[in-house]
């Protein structure tokens, strides 16, 4: 959890948040904060800046959390595609958003990101496939909303569209990160999608991490082949 010095005693939240301290009930505690303080909690996007004088102290903090831990990547020299629907638009474009802020934290360029969108989920493995063979990306990010209806429709392109991504990375080489939910009530989509349930940034660091990764062991796009480690 988060801790703050405050006369020699410990602060700490378990849950990894904390919503406010006001003064009135903490009048005897003597808070001090003077400085702010890097998140540590199990959210690793977020940041606590803790500011005040005497017993005054506010503290202001993102609510989506990771589940994730991530070390620092250089993703400046990436290039990433990013593939996604126009079926459920609202929910999809603010993934697409969390997705971008995701891959700027770990420093890839605007103009390296590829961008192509497709009707529906069931269209993006074929389009995560020609920009894998085309556009010479260091991964694909693959991003759609499936939302359970009355009928068995919804299980057959769930389980074809993640299996067909999986053969695309398979196949090409180039990682293909899933970032399709597959959510059985509208609530359901919504929190994951513009919730604090949302993992869509945790998805561009990956394809970033996956990215350097194949790099390392394959070379990039634009340089020569190295060969595996097992070689």
């Amino acid at each position: 959890g988060m801790y703050t010095k405050a006369r020699g005693e410990k602060m700490q939240s378990s849950i990894g948040f904390v919503c406010g301290v006001t003064s009135s009930a903490n009048a005897n505690a003597g808070f001090n904060v003077r400085k702010s303080i890097s998140w540590v909690g199990p959210s690793t996007r977020s940041t606590a800046r803790i500011d005040g004088r005497g017993r005054r102290a506010t503290v202001i903090v993102a609510s989506s959390q990771s589940e994730v831990n991530f070390a620092a990547l250089d993703g400046k020299d990436c290039r990433i595609g990013l593939v996604s629907t126009r079926w459920n638009n609202e929910l999809v474009s603010t993934l697409v958003s969390d997705v971008r802020i995701g891959l700027g934290e770990c420093g890839v360029k605007s103009e390296n990101i590829i961008e192509i969108d497709v009707p529906g989920s069931w269209e993006l493995p074929s389009a995560s496939r020609f920009i894998s063979l085309s556009q010479k990306v260091d991964a694909v990010i693959a991003v759609g909303v499936l939302i359970k209806g009355e009928t068995s429709h919804y299980e057959y392109i769930a389980e074809a569209v993640t299996k067909g991504l999986m053969d695309v990375q398979l196949l090409t080489g180039i990682p293909v990160i899933l970032g399709l939910l597959t959510c059985l009530t509208e609530d359901q989509a919504r929190a994951r999608a513009i919730g604090e349930k949302s993992h869509a940034q945790d998805w561009g660091k990956t394809a970033v991490e996956m990215a350097l990764l194949r790099t390392s062991q394959m070379g990039g796009p634009k340089s020569e082949k190295k060969p595996v480690g097992f070689f």
